[in-house]
């Protein structure tokens, strides 16, 4: 009875031992496994804020936001719009990327700049009206009929007509396309009837989508008419 006795409690006390075992062991593994996240965590944001140094010219390919830090968690401290400028001053393998913005250093997504004039140009030249397959306006013809009536041009200085643009909220970047024509973005500028298309507004002309900037007299003869603003 006795040996029973002893035999019992030798075989509890083991059990509580293998127990006691198996419970330092399991804390021991997750605190490994915790210092390993907490250390693939740390590398990972110690190498996205290593950078190779560049000095690079680069254009963005698309409105977009910069931030504090080199991350997506970081946070959003200015707007920019597509086609402004500035510099690329640092590279690596991750996301964001390190530029100098109006004497600023920023974070950008690398997928929203580009340092390829050619690849600027392809966005540039997909501003056309490439789905028009009637007249197109140019100096030489002085007037057509576009897709949505009457099209005529005028050169002028539009410093006027932006800033009248930007109290209204636009803050595309203004630009003169290879063929004289005069933009806002993606847009090009024109003046309408503001009762029938007021500022701000899409329209389809020969030239590309038009965005109503301006008005003039010709508005109360011919109300669907467009005026074009280029620099022929």
């Amino acid at each position: 009875m006795v040996m029973v006795f002893l035999t019992l409690a030798l075989f509890s006390f083991k059990e509580e031992v293998f127990l006691e075992k198996g419970v330092v062991a399991s804390i021991a593994l997750a605190d490994e496994k915790q210092e390993y996240t907490e250390s693939i965590a740390t590398r990972i944001f110690t190498f996205e804020d290593v950078f190779t140094e560049t000095d690079i010219p680069v254009t963005f390919t698309n409105a977009t936001t910069l931030k504090n830090s080199p991350n997506e968690d970081g946070k959003n401290l200015k707007n920019v719009v597509k086609y402004d400028t500035a510099t690329l001053i640092g590279t690596n393998d991750f996301t964001y990327w390190k530029i100098k913005y109006d004497g600023r250093i920023y974070y950008v997504d690398r997928n929203c700049i580009t340092s390829s004039t050619e690849e600027v140009a392809a966005l540039k030249r997909a501003t056309y009206n490439n789905d028009w397959y009637g007249p197109v306006l140019n100096s030489r013809l002085g007037t057509v009929q576009g897709p949505t009536g009457k099209e005529t041009y005028y050169n002028l200085d539009m410093s006027g007509v932006i800033a009248i643009m930007r109290r209204c909220g636009n803050n595309e970047i203004y630009w003169i396309r290879e063929d004289g024509v005069k933009m806002l973005g993606d847009y090009v500028m024109v003046a309408a009837n503001l009762n029938l298309y007021p500022r701000g507004s899409l329209v389809e002309c020969s030239l590309g989508i038009g965005i109503v900037c301006d008005t003039g007299g010709f508005a109360s003869r011919n109300p669907t008419q467009l005026d074009i603003a280029v620099n022929w």
